[in-house]
């Protein structure tokens, strides 16, 4: 992100001496820079006019219209998630200063690389794989309801792995498990005494809402808030000693029975902000999401620097409403906004020759939450601060080189991410247009700062 900053800032300070540059006429017969819609995706959205991801400072003329379908594969965090979106786009000009676009991605594809790393595969309905065999893993989750809680009500609880049993959506009513507690146990490092404990159901909590704060989920999701569990991803075991004293029955002599205790874990949630309740390896989907909005440029179509805003609202077609609206989430389809999200874009662009442009764009998304079937909150959505410079070299009429930055900050009050990542991409590609109203173009993407190896510091012992 401090790479993409500087670099924007040093582009906004190129534009403010563009003005003294002069002014190339634009769109005229002699000029070789064309128009196509922006691909979007991995954070900004696609539709309006544009780079790969960056929207230029260039609108549609009156009457003017394009059609345009994309592939894009690119990588996020946490979880190694692997994304295919397929976005389909249709602009249109209004006049020389205002291009109305809709947007929706006909097709999605998720592979999940790392599920470990994902809360949603550690839900009621979810299983993992540990070796060849198929379990419900450990997790931290908010101590679930029951008659004799106790003072456990509201604490953190380690849910041991195969605890679990199998609990379709919305999962409330549902079986919690014995937490390891046989008949007679007193209680543990980690547990309490056996009871027939329930999931659910969901407890409001203040200030919750379409744009607030979660609601609680006893026995499913975190002490944090929402439906999202804690992950457990290394546990031990210990022996029985008398502080551990739930390894006898009583009145029996001291056992050498062990209990597992976690040693790596997050008692909030970790989750991918695009697709929060995916829990496929690979899932797919379609016509996951539609946005609407407006490019409306503010100084005069043939001025060297273009300015203006690009107002958007996103709606998500499936929601958490029912179960099978939950499913397509669970395949990721998206994250069920509620009333959908709300996005506003700032472009600058200057034309630096007949041969370089540079466009830069600052955008925030205000995000809607989503809601379970009970009308309660599953998740505080972060909202999104997004950023970007591109380069483009219109060489002629017929080829055009691009090069981009972008990132994407999730901010603003939100459910925690104990794996947040704010992702930073570089694109490089280019436009070939064989005739200047048809075009096609290639891009290679990079994520710089996914969560591999080489992004941990590496601790020794001696």
């Amino acid at each position: 992100m401090r790479l993409a900053t500087r670099a924007l800032l040093a582009a906004l300070a190129t534009l403010v001496l563009c003005a003294a540059v002069s002014a190339q006429t634009l769109r005229s017969p002699n000029d070789p820079r064309n128009q196509s819609p922006a691909v979007g995706t991995g954070g900004q959205e696609g539709g309006p006019t544009g780079l790969f991801t960056i929207y230029d400072g260039s609108t549609l003329r009156r009457g003017e219209f394009t059609f345009s379908i994309a592939y894009s594969n690119y990588d996020r965090d946490p979880g190694n998630v692997d994304i295919v979106d397929v976005p389909l786009s249709f602009n249109i000009g209004l006049n020389d200063h205002i291009e109305l676009f809709f947007k929706t991605t006909g097709y999605r594809g998720i592979k999940v690389n790392s599920p470990q790393n994902l809360s949603s595969f550690y839900l009621p309905n979810s299983q993992l794989f540990f070796g060849t065999t198929l379990g419900s893993p450990a997790a931290i989750v908010l101590a679930p309801s029951g008659p004799t809680v106790g003072t456990l009500a509201g604490t953190a609880l380690f849910r041991p792995r195969n605890n679990q049993p199998f609990v379709q959506y919305p999962f409330s009513g549902g079986s919690a498990g014995t937490y390891g507690q046989g008949p007679g146990h007193i209680g543990s490092l980690f547990g309490f005494p056996g009871f027939n404990a329930l999931l659910g159901p969901p407890v409001v909590q203040p200030n919750s809402g379409t744009f607030g704060s979660a609601d609680n989920y006893p026995g499913i999701g975190s002490v944090a808030g929402g439906i999202l569990p804690g992950i457990v991803l290394a546990t031990v075991q210990l022996p029985c000693t008398v502080l551990t004293g739930n390894c006898r029955p009583p009145g029996a002599p001291l056992s050498n029975n062990p209990i597992t205790v976690p040693t790596v874990y997050t008692t909030a949630p970790t989750y991918l902000p695009d697709a929060p309740f995916v829990n496929r390896l690979y899932g797919q989907s379609s016509f996951t999401n539609m946005v609407f909005g407006a490019k409306i440029r503010f100084t005069g179509p043939n001025n060297p620097l273009g300015v203006g805003i690009i107002p958007m609202y996103r709606w998500w077609l499936d929601s958490g409403s029912d179960a099978s609206g939950f499913n397509q989430l669970q395949r990721g389809a998206g994250p069920g906004g509620d009333i959908g999200d709300f996005g506003v874009n700032l472009f600058v662009d200057g034309r630096l020759s007949k041969h370089v442009n540079i466009s830069t764009n600052f955008g925030y998304w205000l995000n809607s939450n989503p809601k379970d079937s009970g009308d309660f909150v599953m998740l505080d959505r972060p909202d999104e601060f997004t950023a970007g410079i591109g380069f483009d070299f219109p060489v002629n009429e017929h080829f055009q080189p691009i090069a981009e930055v972008n990132s994407t900050n999730y901010v603003g009050g939100k459910t925690p991410n104990a794996f947040n990542n704010n992702p930073v991409d570089t694109v490089a590609g280019f436009k070939v247009y064989p005739r200047r109203w048809f075009g096609f173009g290639f891009a290679w993407r990079r994520h710089w700062n996914q969560q591999d190896e080489g992004h941990f510091n590496q601790l020794t012992s001696t």
